[in-house]
């Protein structure tokens, strides 16, 4: 038996309606930036495309655009009041194109991409636990304005600014060869320093039960190398994989939840391995051969799969290969979890994905796909280690003949 499709229910896979599956079904809403498909041609555009929108928990704001003749695209998007949002763009058939996390002033994300005619989206996420209110810019290069900044209301994040108690008094010290962590309140310990004799890459961690951690560190002058809140669920980490030069340095913490909650802060020497290992957990990019991962193969997909796994926010993958090119809906219902599936091709190319499809908290994803391997992250997006069980069902149409 074989699923058909007929031409009409293929159309809904194109971004032509924001209520069907867009760009490859990474969304099932979305708006033109000019409206409608006509009025959202950024090639002839007389102005750039400026807006503002939210990007909710969990979730993306997605734009959509069209482009009618090969253009140099420019796009900005920054938190209006404070957040870390993070930017990809994707063509028709949901396949990435580019992404960017703080290319542009501060935390805000910028890319510049030459992009052919076309119909494309483009989909805001932020690192934030809440709702972030962020400012949006589409358009050609030459149309951006010399310096689009971070736009921040001044109003201060709870606990005030602890990077003032950086080589101040005696800081509690940490040494980056043993990897030892501290534990303290905010309130008690609002900095720690470091030194290296070399450089060296570094990983710096601030984990809490109950409070929300943010880090920054800073050099012996002040300046901010590089900052995070939120990394894991309400834990924060911060990647160093270019050696800091040898020097003095202070990770100062925040508690955005009080002073009151204990933290525990580590610096150590950057694992590559581990750091990979992280990112193919978070589903940022597809495990190899030569990675320990385990993939469960759900072998030939001929007309429907039903399939449970139990995941947590470390993604679970699974491949399957398609005989024939065709439709390929994939489903993914949480029992108590809310999860988010993310699929790949078999070099690793991001094809599409969703969470939050038509129906509550389950995944919904609509891709054309070729004849070929693929691979499917399936994950939950809940704070902590919630494991929990993820039915996927993935169902196969041709079109009708």
């Amino acid at each position: 038996m074989k699923f058909l499709l007929t031409a009409a229910a293929l159309a809904l896979a194109t971004p032509a309606s924001a209520q069907a599956p867009i760009c490859g079904g990474i969304s099932l809403v979305g708006e033109w930036v000019g409206g409608d498909e006509a009025g959202s041609d950024v090639s002839v555009a007389g102005s750039p495309f400026e807006m503002e929108g939210q990007v909710p928990i969990a979730g993306h704001l997605v734009r959509l655009f069209s482009i009618s003749q090969t253009t140099d695209l420019r796009v900005d998007v920054a938190a209006l009041r404070s957040g870390d949002p993070y930017i990809s763009v994707f063509d028709a058939a949901g396949s990435e194109i580019a992404t960017d996390d703080d290319g542009g002033n501060g935390l805000a994300s910028r890319l510049e991409v030459t992009l052919d005619p076309g119909a494309y989206c483009l989909a805001a996420r932020s690192y934030e636990s809440g709702v972030t209110d962020v400012s949006v810019f589409i358009g050609r290069t030459e149309q951006a304005p010399e310096d689009i900044a971070e736009v921040n209301d001044g109003v201060p994040s709870q606990g005030g600014a602890p990077d003032a108690a950086c080589f101040i008094g005696n800081m509690a010290m940490l040494d980056p060869l043993d990897g030892v962590g501290a534990v303290a309140t905010a309130a008690e310990s609002p900095a720690y320093g470091f030194n290296l004799d070399e450089a060296m890459p570094l990983s710096i961690t601030a984990t809490s039960i109950g409070g929300d951690p943010l880090i920054r560190v800073l050099d012996s002058a002040g300046a901010i190398i590089a900052e995070n809140d939120d990394h894991d669920g309400l834990n924060s980490r911060i990647d160093l994989s270019d050696p800091l030069a040898a020097g003095e340095y202070c990770v100062a913490v925040e508690d955005l939840d009080g002073g009151d909650n204990t933290i525990n802060v580590t610096v150590e020497q950057f694992d590559p391995t581990a750091f990979r290992l992280r990112r193919i957990g978070q589903a940022e990019f597809s495990p190899t051969a030569s990675d320990d991962v385990e993939v469960t193969e759900l072998g030939t997909l001929d007309t429907s799969v039903l399939h449970d796994v139990s995941t947590s926010i470390v993604a679970s993958w699974v491949r399957f290969d398609l005989p024939e090119g065709g439709l390929v809906v994939t489903e993914a219902i949480g029992d108590g979890v809310d999860p988010m599936i993310v699929l790949f091709d078999r070099v690793g190319r991001r094809i599409g994905e969703n969470d939050d499809g038509p129906t509550g908290l389950d995944s919904f994803l609509a891709s054309r796909l070729l004849a070929g391997s693929y691979v499917l992250a399936v994950r939950t997006i809940e704070e902590g280690s919630t494991t929990g069980n993820v039915r996927l069902l993935l169902q196969r149409y041709v079109p009708a003949e």
